[in-house]
């Protein structure tokens, strides 16, 4: 039976946006309340290919036009199985340039700024106070391993 069948898909597309050593991050009110730093992007609506929705989702999100978009690693995986949000995810990260001003228009959005790229994984990493609890490696390492200029084409979930 095809995967599909057994449990839901999760599609989604962030971008890494790095101008003169700032990395544009964004800042989410996640389903439980809290508010976590994360890249632009998001979950690619039906029919839309992950590129498409990287475009899309960092217009929505922070209000720039973005441009140069270029594949950069693809997480592929099933997803915390044994729970309600169990699914099969597809996760792809591409990084770009952008032009125009910050303005997000995504509700779930509280901000966009330019973070220095040095302080990057102290907001990616952890989650808010006071917790300060490690998030899933998922999303932090392959933000590490772009930022130290090795990022690898594949990680599997």
């Amino acid at each position: 039976m095809p995967i599909s069948r057994v449990i839901p898909l999760k599609r989604a597309a962030h971008v890494y946006i790095v101008q003169e050593g700032q990395m544009l991050l964004v800042t989410e009110r996640m389903d439980d309340g809290s508010i976590f730093w994360g890249l632009p992007g998001g979950k690619a609506r039906d029919g839309e290919t992950l590129a498409d929705a990287a475009i899309r989702q960092v217009k929505e999100e922070t209000g720039l036009e973005l441009a140069n978009l270029e594949f950069v690693s693809l997480l592929e995986g099933e997803l915390l199985p044994g729970t309600r949000n169990h699914c099969w995810a597809t996760f792809t990260r591409f990084s770009g340039t952008v032009s125009g001003d910050i303005g997000p228009t995504d509700p779930e959005v509280l901000g966009a700024q330019w973070v220095p790229v040095g302080e990057v994984m102290n907001l990616v990493r952890y989650g808010p106070p006071p917790e300060i609890e490690e998030r899933h490696p998922l999303i932090w390492l392959p933000t590490r391993d772009f930022l130290e200029g090795n990022p690898r084409s594949y990680y599997p979930i």
